[in-house]
């Protein structure tokens, strides 16, 4: 079964933890190992039979859409919803850009600054089959977190059944699940999400619908990484480099064909399109075909692209 369905992608956020840099990059448009963040999620979209594709806007959303038009990863029409009068949340978000959807069929919500690598590239063909089978009215992709119902929100659950949404609530008979981002919902959600109104989807919409209405996780095992504020940032670049595997670094390279360079002291990755000392190299370092910078200095644990060297001095950490 390769069902049809819509794909929504939320990048409408600020970004307000990587500022100054958020000021002039829109968060999806922040690179990640070469690729902006807002298109990792193409990895695995590809497996989707995908009727329409939209992404709704908000914080400088012209860079958003010459992000998604120029992007290599999906060759078909985007469409785009605006809500540069007022930013309309996950949930508000899906009620505004839903004349733009295929009617009656599922909906596939995606964070689009959202990172996580996994050995099951089909996990969303197959989160999509169960979500249909089982007539569910949402069904969340999930990991299994230690900071779930901690630091994080979780979804409590009975098996993979959702009991209660909660980020400070205790359920000793039920288990924490850490939402990566993905999200089926099925058409009928739209009913109820009250229109022109900003509304999170977990919080305002599915919490008070689980003693009516079947929500369901789908679990996979993955590497998630927060990259929502500068020291994670530069935690999760590290991370996934040390550990790049063929798939990923063929997904980087389709949008910016990279060398990994390895040294003594140095980690980097580096567009195929600059020349660069390798002795002038220290720490953990990535550098993209845009950056003009020049690059006859020394670079320590930095990420270049356009006129930006982004480091924790530019951050003032």
């Amino acid at each position: 079964m390769n069902s049809e369905l819509n794909v929504m992608m939320l990048a409408a956020g600020l970004g307000t933890r990587l500022k100054p840099l958020t000021l002039e990059y829109p968060k999806p448009c922040v690179p990640f190992l070469n690729v902006p963040l807002g298109l990792y999620q193409f990895q695995y979209l590809k497996h989707l039979n995908i009727s329409k594709l939209i992404v709704n806007t908000f914080h400088l959303p012209e860079k958003v859409q010459q992000l998604y038009q120029t992007q290599p990863y999906y060759r078909h029409q985007i469409f785009f919803s605006d809500e540069s009068k007022q930013i309309l949340g996950g949930a508000g978000g899906l009620k505004k850009a839903s004349p733009l959807m295929k009617k009656d069929l599922p909906i596939l919500l995606m964070n689009a600054d959202e990172v996580y690598f996994t050995q099951n590239k089909t996990f969303l063909q197959k989160a999509l089959e169960e979500h249909i089978n089982n007539k569910s009215l949402a069904t969340v992709v999930v990991i299994e977190h230690p900071e779930a119902g901690q630091k994080f929100g979780a979804l409590w659950c009975d098996q993979n059944e959702v009991k209660d949404i909660s980020k400070t609530a205790k359920h000793p008979n039920l288990k924490p699940w850490h939402c990566i981002g993905p999200i089926f919902v099925s058409w009928e959600i739209l009913d109820l999400i009250l229109e022109g109104q900003e509304s999170n989807i977990f919080y305002d919409v599915l919490i008070h619908k689980l003693a009516t209405h079947r929500v369901q996780i789908f679990p996979i095992k993955s590497d998630w990484y927060e990259t929502g504020n500068p020291t994670d940032y530069f935690a999760a670049t590290e991370s996934v480099l040390k550990n790049l595997d063929i798939e990923t670094i063929q997904f980087i390279n389709e949008y910016d064909n990279s060398d990994i360079i390895n040294n003594s002291e140095t980690r980097s990755l580096i567009s195929k399109n600059k020349i660069v000392d390798i002795q002038k190299l220290n720490g953990i370092n990535v550098i993209s075909k845009s950056t003009t910078r020049p690059l006859n200095e020394k670079i320590k644990d930095s990420v270049l692209f356009d006129q930006i060297v982004l480091n924790k001095k530019y951050f003032n950490l």
